[in-house]
């Protein structure tokens, strides 16, 4: 069948909150931007729902995009400018973007490597081991560990890290800005021996511009998660990660009810990767472009139908599924038989922790 892009639907309503706790809260913030605090013309519509003590009240506000000035800024109310949506076909993708990236759309490519843009929290880990599983050669963070002493190489080396796994990485780590730098010089992508069968990263923007070029291009694939379910996931496993640079011991301390309030979750982590913009910064252009980026050049899997998604992804990266081995890699991953085309989300490499209801006043 044929692939096609995922839709996003566009204008999402602001939320946006004001009050004392929320003008503390964020006095400190060099990435908190004026769109959270709402804008004068939000004012006048209803309270969604209030926190705080009864003299230090923030209430929360749904503004409908319509009343957002599509002006410049102004003294009185400093509004960050928001432009008029433009038509979707008429956005021109960065250069870089346009020239090393296959299109989603484009048939016949078979000069490509595939590069799988790594989403916190969007089954990326299990995904790394599938392809391992697989017998595919991956470029991550793991072949630069210096416990394995290959990442001061001079040149690309490909071994297996694991004495009981039969699993192959390259010698860098693409999961780093230096560590993409390093992958540059030392021409991974271009590499005909050893072969990098995935790249995999979460800077998509930087891969894109140092490890891709016109000769040598990229096919994107990313899964998906809803928001929701993907920051409660993040929340519980920072509380408890301590191998991760951004671990958060005293959020084991906090409802995730209160830490939604407080902390807001992520700002804006997927458009800041997909155009390479300070999240202070962005706008609701950058929002249009990350859009059209992901309409374009990147095809999107659901963690909510895993097995399909996969499926998907080997369909448009060349990878053939059908022998029996991999299918096995698939279904002791999935914990689901292909064969009987059930899906389910991942099972394994799960972080297990309670889950909100849906429509709930915590999902709201």
């Amino acid at each position: 069948k044929k692939l096609l892009p995922f839709h996003i639907t566009p204008n999402p309503p602001l939320i946006c909150a004001e009050g004392p706790l929320h003008e503390r809260d964020n006095a400190d913030d060099e990435e908190s931007s004026t769109e959270q605090t709402c804008p004068q013309s939000c004012m006048s519509q209803g309270i969604s729902f209030s926190f705080g003590s009864q003299s230090d009240t923030v209430n929360v506000r749904q503004c409908p995009v319509s009343t957002i000035p599509k002006v410049g800024l102004t003294a009185e109310t400093n509004e960050a400018p928001i432009t008029d949506n433009a038509p979707y076909e008429s956005i021109e993708l960065p250069k870089s973007i346009q020239s090393n990236l296959v299109d989603v759309s484009e048939e016949g490519q078979t000069s490509f490597t595939p590069f799988f843009w790594h989403v916190p929290k969007c089954a990326g880990t299990a995904i790394q081991n599938l392809y391992f599983c697989m017998g595919l050669t991956l470029a991550n963070q793991v072949g630069a560990n210096p416990k394995f002493k290959h990442d001061e190489e001079t040149a690309l080396v490909e071994f297996k890290p694991w004495k009981h796994y039969n699993w192959s990485v390259i010698n860098v780590d693409t999961t780093t800005q230096k560590g993409i730098l390093r992958a540059q010089e030392l021409g991974l992508v271009s590499s005909k021996d050893p072969k990098v069968d995935l790249v995999v990263s979460g800077e998509f923007d930087f891969v894109v511009s140092h490890l891709f070029d016109n000769a040598n291009r990229g096919k994107v694939f990313a899964m998906f998660r809803h928001p929701v379910e993907r920051l409660e996931s993040l929340f519980y496993y920072l509380q408890k990660a301590n191998w991760e640079s951004t671990f958060h011991p005293e959020w084991a301390n906090t409802t995730l009810n209160d830490w939604a309030k407080i902390h807001k979750g992520e700002k804006n982590w997927m458009v800041h990767k997909l155009v390479n913009k300070p999240v202070s910064s962005l706008t609701k252009d950058d929002l249009e472009m990350a859009k059209q980026i992901v309409r374009e050049k990147i095809l999107v899997g659901l963690e909510s139908k895993f097995v399909e998604s996969i499926h998907r992804f080997n369909v448009y990266s060349g990878v053939d599924d059908s022998s029996e081995e991999r299918q096995s890699c698939i279904e002791s991953l999935a914990q689901v038989s292909t064969k009987d085309e059930k899906q389910t989300t991942r099972a394994r490499n799960s972080d297990p922790h309670p889950k909100t209801k849906p429509g709930s006043d915590l999902w709201n």
